[in-house]
């Protein structure tokens, strides 16, 4: 059931299923198969109720966004200072343990000063030139291990083979040689800093079924875990970026860059602390997804390997329209956030509906990018839909802002172009290197922890070309 009322004044008010008080429609959601799935619920809402609606989820009120129009109409309104939703069991480790984290937990006047320190040497145009050497190094090396230790047989536990890349290409975009000179030694304390923030994830997605402060007072499982495994990898982040801020003084890497504007040491190693927290997670999982749609296909694998043939060097392999393609369509089929959200400083018309400032607006990537107004045949794995005809159009993308993987505006994903970087290369190095095949056929589905993981783990073999 749901309802479309008027208010006093005329006014249409928003579309919004019914809830019960307090709870809202929290019991709906657990029997949709509860946080885990909330993208295909959401995408069901929009379906019954349109692009934009209300829903009360417990007691927050919040907005359902999935027109592109209007999602970059919220981008347009977010203000100098954009704000967007925290996990609460983070917040409250911050909060609880007097922790000063990164640029993702920051806000107001301090998050715009370093925001736009970190613009000027992430996301200006030549800001990919200094990241591809280091990404290229780690990816060849991956490649090699693989076809060391796994060529001819199944390639275990992709996710974690994953984790520990994300984390060393950053650790080599930090640093740059001064890593790949101090790596081997390096090397156990990666090993587990991979392992603590995978464990960092898995602990949130278990806290996302209870309030924090609740998990908190109960002392449960998952919150002592979830604590442990942030404390340690703010640990061995301080403990890696101290021991690396000596090397990189004279402006070595993205971290010498840092410390030349100027930023002291404690405010450096904060922000390089979530900034290899946020790379593990979302980066690992969307190239595990990029692998195993590619294993699904073989005859595209060759495709690709075909196109691969014919450049040399990481510029021109970084802009092969087929390979962009297949990146581009693994982030829209699993975007790295299936929402973003916003709050506005001001009440605003959104779809022509009053949101009152404050309100919480989710926009709905997952149900945008898989809208048949937006890409036809959206539930297909089609790279070649955003490769371009002889008039210069896509073949296959009627909205191309309808997929944001790494969202709009002034609070866009700060490592855009490194995360491209590391997802295009890194593809392009195991393609030219192996055949992948799936041992289980069965098709994985997308699971919620924070970011889409697979539903089970994609079991690949390797064959050398």
């Amino acid at each position: 059931m749901w309802r479309r009322a008027v208010s006093a004044c005329g006014e249409a008010e928003m579309p919004s299923p019914r809830g019960l008080p307090f709870i809202g429609t929290v019991l709906d959601i657990f029997a949709a198969g509860g946080t885990s799935r909330l993208h295909e619920y959401v995408d069901a809402r929009h379906r019954q109720l349109g692009p934009v609606y209300r829903e009360s989820i417990g007691p927050v009120k919040c907005v359902f966004v999935s027109d592109p129009s209007e999602m970059r109409r919220v981008f347009s309104l977010e203000g100098k200072c954009p704000r967007h939703l925290q996990p609460d069991p983070w917040v409250l480790y911050n909060k609880m343990y007097g922790c000063k984290r990164g640029l993702f937990f920051m806000d107001g006047e301090e998050w715009l000063r370093f925001r736009r320190t970190m613009n000027t040497l992430m996301l200006r145009p030549d800001s990919g030139d200094a990241v591809v050497k280091p990404i290229d190094t780690v990816a060849d090396e991956l490649v090699a291990r693989w076809a060391r230790k796994y060529s001819g047989d199944e390639l275990p536990r992709l996710d974690r083979e994953l984790y520990r890349w994300a984390i060393d290409i950053m650790m080599a975009v930090l640093t740059g040689d001064k890593y790949l000179k101090h790596r081997l030694e390096l090397e156990d304390v990666v090993d587990r800093f991979a392992s603590v923030v995978h464990l960092i994830f898995e602990e949130s997605a278990r806290l996302s079924l209870i309030p924090a402060k609740m998990a908190a007072f109960l002392k449960i499982p998952a919150w002592k875990n979830f604590v442990s495994a942030i404390d340690e990898a703010i640990s061995l982040a301080h403990d890696l970026t101290t021991r690396m801020i000596p090397e990189c003084q004279n402006g070595e890497g993205l971290l010498g860059a840092i410390l030349a504007e100027g930023i002291e040491d404690k405010d450096v190693i904060r922000i390089v602390a979530d900034l290899f927290i946020g790379a593990g997670d979302t980066t690992a999982n969307s190239t595990q997804w990029i692998l195993y749609l590619l294993a699904r296909n073989p005859n595209l694998q060759e495709e690709l390997h075909v196109e691969l043939q014919k450049v040399y060097g990481c510029d021109e392999v970084a802009q092969l329209p087929l390979l962009r393609g297949v990146v581009k369509e693994a982030l829209r089929l699993y975007p790295t956030a299936p929402f973003l959200t916003r709050y506005l400083p001001q009440d605003n018309l959104i779809g022509g509906y009053h949101v009152p400032a404050g309100d919480l607006i989710l926009l709905s990537i997952y149900t945008s990018g898989r809208d048949e107004k937006n890409f036809p045949k959206p539930n297909e794995f089609w790279p070649h839909r955003w490769t371009r005809d002889s008039d210069g159009n896509y073949k296959g993308v009627s909205n191309c802002f309808a997929s944001l993987p790494f969202s709009m505006g002034a609070r866009s994903c700060i490592g855009r172009k490194i995360a491209d970087l590391q997802m295009t290369l890194t593809t392009a190095k195991v393609i030219q290197r192996f055949k992948m095949e799936l041992i289980e056929k069965k098709s994985i589905d997308m699971t919620l922890r924070l970011v889409p993981v697979p539903s089970r783990p994609v079991r690949l073999r390797l064959t050398e070309r």
